[in-house]
């Protein structure tokens, strides 16, 4: 299990606050009323996802392990905050994004929200490898 320990901290911690700025620049550069889906909104929120997953996996492995601290506030927050992420992320890259009122930036609010939320889980999770 410390192998996927270690997927989902290079994932969540190096690889996706650096896609999601990446991702977040590109798609505010690029985006056009009504255009066609770009190939980096395909990719990115299955990223996310595959981080989720990897982390629940992970979370219910040492719930059932006994590790009674993954009960414990705050770190309870984690798998919620993991799972509001990748409905932002959905909603982020789809269409006008999760605030349509935004226009062109749209996506970047969307995202820069997702990379608070995903800030914060890096946070929340720190004590649990203590």
């Amino acid at each position: 299990m410390a192998i996927v320990f270690q997927i989902h901290r290079i994932l969540g911690e190096m690889v996706l606050p650096l896609l999601t700025l990446i991702v977040a620049i590109w798609l505010t550069a690029t985006w056009k009323p009504g255009g066609p889906a770009q190939p980096a909104a395909r990719f990115f929120p299955m990223l996310v996802d595959l981080q989720v997953l990897i982390g629940l996996i992970y979370y219910v492995y040492l719930l059932v392990g006994g590790n009674s601290r993954m009960l414990s506030f705050p770190f309870i927050l984690h798998p919620i905050i993991g799972i509001i992420a990748t409905v932002v992320a959905h909603r982020a890259v789809k269409g006008n994004g999760l605030l349509p009122n935004l226009g062109r930036w749209s996506p970047l609010a969307s995202l820069a929200i997702l990379l608070v939320l995903v800030l914060i889980n890096v946070m929340l999770g720190m004590p649990a490898r203590a």
